[in-house]
């Protein structure tokens, strides 16, 4: 349903968490007064509820389960921000319901419920929006239009990272997350966007992988570094200045994600690749290093600066700041005026059901690429999701 004259695009909320509730505020902030309405939410946890209130500064309903919220005749879309584990039984749900969705990354936790996503989207014929934000981001925008128009010739290899700053580690290791039972793996949960940017950028799907990782740095004996550093100018601990209604010590045991990871990566055309991610940087970044046959390029998303270069005697290095930094590069923001114009006017998104499911696949067998200690064929996971390669 689009938005008219007299009748808005009505939303309802499931997990209305702090990621959630930011693009939430995005989105009513870019859509023209009065096209969407947010409705009503569901969360266990009612500060959830009240944080949407408080933050957003709209009144809701307070649905008593998520079933009740899903089946309410009056929504158009179901936003979806809940444990990851969550997302494939809630997303289905909306769509058999009749629902349109946005769900936040990663598409789920396991390779059936991902498909399990993928089919109910296509028999649902409902719009399925994903939550794969760096898709949006200009940066990234901007290195995959160089890539493909031969700034740097054929791809050969190349390497990227996400090493996290340590407030942001932290974080993760101090909430839901920490835990695989409900946010999946680490490379699953915060790396799917590299991964879907590689295979987006590279145009193709990795084939072989191996990978080694650990939790070598976010345990009880670590947990000094906490006075090492000192608290915030504002007066909060080290590795604890996001704010989290949980809060926990991330230096706690019960932690079974890696707070570091690399991998190797060789895809379907050849292409071969390294990653690798730290939940401890001191120096963090967000890189792509791909070297071509005619020259090589560089780019950061943390400082938005892109640099390429091409092979010669008398080489110029171009280089471009496109003005946005962060984790996600001005993503955020042209997400929400993208969600705009899928939800008023059915535009189609960016980030599409398929390219999470790839996205998924990936982590998945560099995963058990690690914990069997093994280089893992990709092959048999592309033929169970039902994806030619």
């Amino acid at each position: 349903m689009t938005a008219s004259a007299t009748q808005p695009v009505r939303v309802g909320l499931i997990g209305p968490g702090g990621r959630l509730r930011g693009i939430v505020g995005r989105l009513l902030n870019e859509a023209p007064s009065g096209s969407i309405k947010i409705v009503a939410a569901y969360d266990p946890d009612s500060r959830a509820l009240q944080s949407v209130r408080d933050e957003l500064g709209i009144e809701l309903e307070e649905a008593l389960s998520e079933e009740a919220l899903i089946n309410r005749p009056d929504l158009d879309w179901i936003f979806i921000g809940s444990w990851n584990v969550f997302h494939a039984r809630q997303a289905i749900a909306a769509m058999q319901a009749g629902k349109h969705v946005f769900c936040e990354k990663p598409l789920a936790t396991s390779l059936e419920d991902c498909v399990a996503i993928r089919d109910a989207a296509a028999k649902s014929g409902r719009i399925f929006s994903f939550g794969l934000v760096l898709r949006y981001s200009p940066h990234y925008q901007k290195v995959h239009d160089l890539i493909a128009t031969g700034a740097i010739g054929n791809i050969l290899s190349f390497e990227f990272n996400e090493t996290l700053p340590f407030n942001h580690g932290g974080y993760i290791f101090g909430n839901w997350r920490r835990h695989t039972s409900k946010a999946g793996s680490h490379l699953l949960e915060k790396c799917c966007h590299d991964l879907d940017l590689a295979n987006w950028i590279i145009n193709s799907l990795p084939m072989r992988v191996a990978s080694f990782g650990g939790k070598d740095f976010f345990v009880p004996k670590n947990e000094r570094h906490i006075a090492r550093i000192g608290p915030s100018d504002a007066g909060k601990p080290a590795y604890r200045t996001w704010v989290d209604p949980d809060g926990i010590s991330p230096f706690t045991k019960g932690a079974n994600i890696v707070d570091n990871q690399v991998a190797i990566l060789q895809y379907a055309n050849g292409v071969r690749a390294t990653f690798h991610t730290n939940c401890n940087a001191g120096i963090p970044e967000r890189r792509f290093y791909i070297c071509g046959t005619e020259g090589a390029l560089r780019a950061d998303a943390l400082t938005g600066h892109i640099e390429w270069q091409r092979i010669s005697h008398a080489p110029k290095m171009e280089q471009i700041n496109m003005g946005h930094g962060g984790g996600h590069a001005g993503g955020d923001e042209t997400m929400a005026k993208a969600l705009v114009d899928t939800l008023i006017n059915g535009q189609k998104p960016l980030a599409s059901v398929e390219e999470g499911l790839h996205a998924c696949v990936a982590a998945f067998a560099i995963d058990q690429a690690m914990e069997e200690k093994k280089v893992v064929e990709l092959d048999p996971w592309w033929k169970a999701a039902g994806v030619k390669v």
